[in-house]
């Protein structure tokens, strides 16, 4: 018999990591904001509307379709634990695609580091306690992990290689405006790495599928309605701020990116440059290391989010330490290059403007520049990645938008049979249970707003309003549509207690979160209030609706 082959350790490691996060951390939290965003529009595509056409989305709509398709096959009985599932899965997978990538480029074992060690630290970091529900983002991610797994597969001959990057590539643009970079970075990297004729190749691909992707588009709007609704929402001061500024400006003004430079150069001259001739590629990497430890140092005061942007950092001065002049050395670090510019697009947020998401890819960076160095700190490295696992999986016992996992303890199981399995606090789940309520004694032509986003996906109900998160970023600059179906007498009006006494993360000011909302709480009769929401039914007066804008 031949000899049975051990199992790695930190194989078994990762597996159990992300097993832990389905099987125990998926059952746990439920809030009302960002958690319904994307299944509320899902659900739309799974009851026959179009997107664009019949309901209002500013982004592109891969992640809509994508994840309708799995609504449309998993049970109804605990549906939205098993999306938490799927998304959680789908993010382990996508560490595991750009680490492998990563491994067949540069070989981990040659730098002396385990690659399921990375998944692990990778995984862990990069979630934090973000919420495992469906998000552009996470899916822009997921499909670019496979445009590069792909990517480093090729060889001589793999024409269907170059047609997977394409598609992968072109459906992770798809996702979120902030990835419409990613295929040209393919087409760049392609063409660098394997010739001009496999780059002009991978091209054509990447138009075919694009074009593929504008005739669909017509046959259910019209490309002006789609450029109308994806355009527009944010400028280019927002991609300056959460770009570019953002790096260097990113410690709620207290702490600069300049201030860190500061005593990295002081430092540099002290321990090198002393009597030494000055040189650009030495300072360039001791500036690297020392915005790295800060970073580290960042972390262990649980400020992962702004740890990962001067990590970034710390990758691009470190990267300019070790690109030469030259076409091969550019080549050699071009898949270090390409994750960090899609850690940089995933970015590109006005909500989460961190380069967290894809720490997985900034983490392989450092790894590659600091190579020498990682390999005389072997014991060091090991309690370094246990410690930063723990810290970060130590962010769920306080799930986004939650209170701490100790009081979380309510089952959701009697408000609708998609959301068993599902646990939340004593108070949400009072909230949830009036909401049913009034439903039952108003009818099916009831609108919540402005949060609850997935009220008609949790119980199969058709929205009255072409978008369901009723917040000023979502409603395509068109407030006046909104109130006048509300304004129907038919119709009846939830608001939310919370918005109107103000919640965390809320401007000061109502209507910069929600003119209809406060639109209706200014303007229209209440006839009803509860603990968590007072109801309304038509305008407080006959007169004419005012052009809200």
């Amino acid at each position: 018999m031949g000899e049975i082959k051990k199992i790695d350790g930190y194989f078994l490691i990762f597996i159990a990591t992300v097993l832990f996060y389905c099987l125990v951390l998926a059952h746990i939290g439920f809030e009302f904001w960002d958690t319904g965003y994307i299944p509320s529009f899902s659900w739309r595509i799974v009851t026959g509307e179009n997107v664009y056409e019949d309901f209002l989305y500013k982004g592109p709509p891969v992640t809509l379709y994508f994840h309708s398709f799995f609504m449309k096959f998993l049970p109804e009985m605990g549906q939205f634990y098993w999306i938490r599932v799927t998304n959680y899965l789908m993010f382990g997978i996508q560490v595991f695609f750009t680490v492998t990538a990563f491994d067949n480029f540069y070989g981990l074992q040659k730098l002396n580091i385990n690659k399921w060690a990375i998944m692990t630290i990778g995984f862990v970091i990069s979630l934090l306690n973000f919420p495992p529900y469906p998000w552009p983002t996470t899916d822009g991610l997921f499909f670019a992990s496979l445009a590069l797994f792909f990517s480093s597969k090729i060889k001589e001959n793999n024409t269907f290689y170059l047609i997977l990057i394409a598609l992968f590539s072109v459906l992770s643009a798809l996702t979120k405006q902030s990835f419409y970079l990613i295929p040209i970075f393919f087409i760049v990297f392609i063409t660098i790495q394997n010739g001009i004729k496999k780059g002009l190749m991978l091209s054509l691909f990447i138009s075919f599928f694009i074009a593929l992707f504008l005739y669909w588009i017509t046959t259910i709007t019209t490309l002006d309605n789609f450029l109308k609704q994806t355009t527009g929402q944010t400028h280019l001061k927002d991609l300056l701020y959460a770009g570019f500024l953002n790096y260097f400006w990113i410690y709620d003004n207290k702490i600069q990116i300049y201030v860190i430079l500061f005593f990295a150069i002081v430092l540099s001259y002290y321990f090198r440059f002393k009597n030494v001739p000055f040189n650009f590629k030495k300072w360039f990497e001791i500036v690297s290391a020392i915005v790295l430890l800060f970073s580290i140092g960042l972390c262990f005061s649980f400020e992962f989010l702004i740890a990962s942007r001067i990590a970034a950092i710390a990758c691009v001065f470190g990267l300019l330490s070790k690109i030469d002049f030259t076409f091969e050395s550019f080549k050699y670090y071009l898949p270090s290059l390409l994750l960090l510019g899609t850690a940089w697009c995933s970015a590109i947020s006005l909500g989460y403007p961190f380069p967290i998401l894809y720490t997985t890819g900034i983490i392989l960076s450092l790894i590659l520049i600091f190579q020498n160095q990682f390999e005389k700190i072997t014991q060091l490295k090991f309690f370094l990645i246990l410690l930063l696992s723990l810290l970060a999986v130590s962010h769920n016992y306080k799930p986004y938008r939650e209170q701490n996992i100790s009081k979380i303890s309510s089952s959701l199981n009697e408000i609708a049979p998609k959301l068993n399995y599902i646990y939340t606090t004593k108070d949400n789940l009072k909230k949830l249970k009036e909401l049913k309520s009034l439903r039952a004694k108003y009818g099916l032509k009831t609108i919540v707003a402005p949060n609850m986003a997935m009220t008609n996906y949790i119980f199969n109900s058709k929205s009255l309003f072409p978008a369901d998160w009723i917040i000023n970023t979502e409603v395509n600059r068109d407030a006046t549509t909104f109130i006048n179906i509300a304004a129907k007498k038919e119709n009846y009006l939830f608001i939310e207690k919370s918005f109107i006494n103000g919640e965390e993360l809320m401007p000061s000011k109502r209507e910069n979160f929600s003119i209809i909302a406060d639109y209706i709480y200014k303007n229209f009769n209440k006839i009803q209030e509860t603990e968590h929401f007072i109801v309304y039914n038509g305008l407080k007066t006959n007169e004419r609706l005012p052009k809200i804008n």
